[in-house]
């Protein structure tokens, strides 16, 4: 009996270190064929859909296949939901260096309204790509239930930032880890930590439909 338990470990771990190092590949060579401003956020929504089947039990044999066909559908969407989070990084980031530059009480305000707003931005980054990729809900809409639910759930941001470090840090550290496991990795986590906050809400507000 206890062989069996540790053959089964063996193959299910074995499958998932073969399918997160598969969509990590598959992750970097499409983003690396649209050239990164193009590819980078429609690979990455394919990736999120990708781990959300899986942590729903919905295991895929033809990764390949499944993750081009939705880097297709999601090319125009997902970079228009990249752009326009990273367009909100930028104005954050600029704030920041004017706040920097500038001395006396006005730095200290601003300072002090930076670090709530940092945070909310860093909050509704981390949810809007598993709302996405999760409802079936109008592109700009996604940026309002990333809001809500990642309000709902603050300590679940604090848990994505410091799991985001932890993964950086170890992949950037060994190469090959980046090679094979830098986002595939990450975004199975934080998808796992927003699956279940969804669940939750889901089971408070049934208004919010699911796709098929």
């Amino acid at each position: 009996m206890v062989n069996a338990f540790g053959n089964t470990f063996i193959y299910k771990f074995s499958e998932w270190v073969m399918r997160l190092s598969l969509l990590n590949l598959l992750w970097i060579f499409f983003t690396v064929i649209g050239a990164g401003f193009v590819g980078f956020f429609p690979a990455t929504v394919a990736m999120f859909s990708m781990v959300r089947h899986w942590i729903k039990g919905n295991a895929d044999e033809q990764i390949f296949k499944t993750f081009l066909d939705l880097f297709k559908r999601h090319l125009l969407k997902a970079n228009i939901l990249g752009y326009i989070s990273a367009i909100g990084g930028v104005i954050l980031y600029l704030d920041y260096m004017l706040v920097k530059n500038s001395s006396g009480p006005f730095q200290m305000v601003m300072l002090l309204l930076l670090i709530p707003v940092s945070f909310y931005y860093l909050m509704v980054t981390f949810f809007v790509f598993p709302v996405y990729v999760h409802y079936d809900i109008r592109l700009m809409e996604c940026f309002k239930y990333a809001f809500i639910i990642g309000a709902s759930y603050p300590v679940r941001t604090i848990y994505m930032a410091f799991v985001t470090f932890v993964v950086y840090y170890v992949t950037v550290s060994f190469s090959i880890l980046f090679l094979f496991f830098s986002g595939s990795v990450l975004s199975l986590l934080i998808m796992r930590f927003t699956y279940v906050a969804f669940e939750k809400v889901e089971v408070k507000n049934n208004r919010m439909a699911e796709p098929a």
